[in-house]
C-alpha cells in the first residue's frame, strides 16, 4: 500500500472541503458589489489556486 493509498479517505474530504470554498467564492463574486477590477481580480485569482489545488489533490487520490 503506497502513502496515497493510505491517505484516500482523508484526500477525498479534502477534495470536498475544497469544492466547498470554491462555492463560496463564486458566490462571494455572484453577489458582491465590489466595483473595483483588483478586488475581483484577487477572488478571482483566490478561484483559480482553489481549482488548481482540487485537481492536484484528486490526481493524488487517482494514483
Amino acid at each position: 500500500m503506497n502513502t496515497n493509498e493510505r491517505f484516500t479517505g482523508e484526500l477525498s474530504s479534502i477534495s470536498t472541503q475544497i469544492d466547498d470554498l470554491i462555492s463560496r467564492v463564486e458566490k462571494i463574486l455572484e453577489t458582491s458589489s465590489l466595483n473595483r477590477t483588483d478586488e475581483n481580480a484577487g477572488l478571482l485569482e483566490i478561484e483559480r489556486h482553489l481549482r488548481s489545488t482540487r485537481r492536484e489533490v484528486n490526481r493524488l487520490i487517482k494514483d
